[in-house]
C-alpha cells in the first residue's frame, strides 16, 4: 500500500448526536485532551491529527432515533486527519476511544466511523 493510501485510511470520523452546540463539544474534547492545540474556529491539533467539528448536513433528529443506519443522520461530524506522517493505526485507534470517552454523556451520542473501526 503506498504511503497517501495508508495515510488516507488512517482518516476517521465521530458521528456525534445530542444537544451540545460545536463549541460545547470542543470544550468536551479540550477538557479531556488537554494537550489538543486550538487550531481555527472549531477546530483543534491533537496528537498528529486535524480536529475539526462541522455540522452534518444530513442530519435529521427523528432518523437519528430510529434508521437502522442512525449515526448518518447524527448531528455533529467530527473530523480527524493525520498531519504528522508517524501516525499509526494503533495511534489513531486509542485517540479514537478517548476521543469517545470524552464526548460521550447524558444525551450525547457518537459512533466512529473509520477503516479500523472494527478495534475501537
Amino acid at each position: 500500500m503506498d504511503q497517501v493510501t495508508e495515510f488516507n485510511r488512517l482518516q476517521f470520523l465521530i458521528m456525534v448526536d445530542g444537544p451540545l452546540e460545536a463549541a460545547e463539544l470542543l470544550d468536551r474534547i479540550r477538557t479531556r485532551l488537554p494537550d489538543a492545540v486550538p487550531y481555527r474556529r472549531d477546530s483543534v491539533d491533537v496528537r498528529g491529527n486535524l480536529l475539526e467539528i462541522n455540522p452534518n448536513e444530513g442530519a435529521d433528529p427523528r432518523l437519528a432515533a430510529t434508521d437502522e443506519d442512525d449515526y448518518l443522520h447524527f448531528r455533529w461530524r467530527v473530523e480527524l486527519t493525520p498531519t504528522d506522517r508517524t501516525v499509526d493505526e494503533d495511534h489513531q485507534v486509542a485517540l479514537a476511544r478517548e476521543l469517545l470517552q470524552a464526548i460521550e454523556g447524558p444525551q450525547v451520542r457518537a459512533t466512529v466511523c473509520a477503516a479500523f473501526e472494527d478495534r475501537v
